[in-house]
């Protein structure tokens, strides 16, 4: 049986589009600090044509929840829900912190990640992920949540740390820019491996394949947005 799914990621700077088809994954991406709005369907359309594939002969979608930007995960959320109801497909959800542990097993093979988007304002989302199996299945050490850099650094640092011995990865953006976490140091017992990266479409299929198969659907009015913070503007 043949499988289409399509992928796309606005919740970062990074804009990108990933279709599978079968075991073949094709994918766009481009930098688009504040023009997602302009280039997400544009870049759909783009890979549609390419692969040579309608949209209504998908499978499902895959839209990013977030967290991550404000406006780019409604854009997103936007976009999801106008192109299901155009062709009538189901939606499948994912998170954009575990897309970053996905991404950063694809590149290090490493089964234990510490996820974490810039939340401006000097915090950032964060979570820590475990690959507990081969059908990319990530079990979560916490909630998903909003915390500053001192803070993030002090539970990885302090005495009754939860974080297994062996290889982790720290992946996302906004670490980098907080010397605490860039300078971190946990255990003689744990090897802290640090990439910046932004989520990708490409990195949302292999969850999101998982639980289309798994028949965990949407419809377009369930699409709903995780921004973790209620305050979203400084004032």
């Amino acid at each position: 049986m043949s499988t289409r799914i399509l992928a796309f990621d606005t919740t970062t700077e990074l804009c990108s589009v990933a279709l599978m088809i079968d075991h073949n994954i094709y994918d766009h991406k481009i930098i688009a600090s504040r023009r997602h709005a302009e280039k997400i369907l544009p870049m759909i359309n783009e890979l549609l044509a390419e692969v040579g594939v309608t949209l209504k002969s998908l499978d499902c979608i895959i839209f990013n929840r977030g967290p991550g930007s404000f406006v780019g995960i409604r854009i997103g959320i936007c976009v999801a829900q106008g192109l299901a109801l155009g062709a009538d497909l189901p939606l499948v959800e994912v998170s954009s912190l575990v897309v970053l542990a996905q991404g950063a097993w694809r590149i290090f093979s490493i089964k234990q990640v510490i996820s974490t988007i810039d939340a401006r304002m000097g915090e950032l989302y964060c979570a820590r992920y475990y690959r507990v199996s081969d059908n990319n299945c990530w079990r979560c050490y916490s909630n998903e949540s909003i915390m500053t850099a001192e803070v993030i650094a002090a539970e990885l640092t302090c005495c009754n740390t939860t974080l297994q011995q062996g290889s982790w990865v720290l992946a996302g953006t906004g670490w980098n820019n907080y010397s605490v976490l860039e300078n971190i140091k946990i255990s003689d017992t744990i090897f802290l491996r640090k990439i910046v990266m932004s989520p990708e479409a490409r990195d949302m299929l292999p969850l999101g394949i998982h639980n289309w198969r798994n028949k965990m659907f949407l419809t377009p009015n369930q699409a709903q947005p995780i921004y973790l913070r209620n305050k979203i503007v400084s004032t």
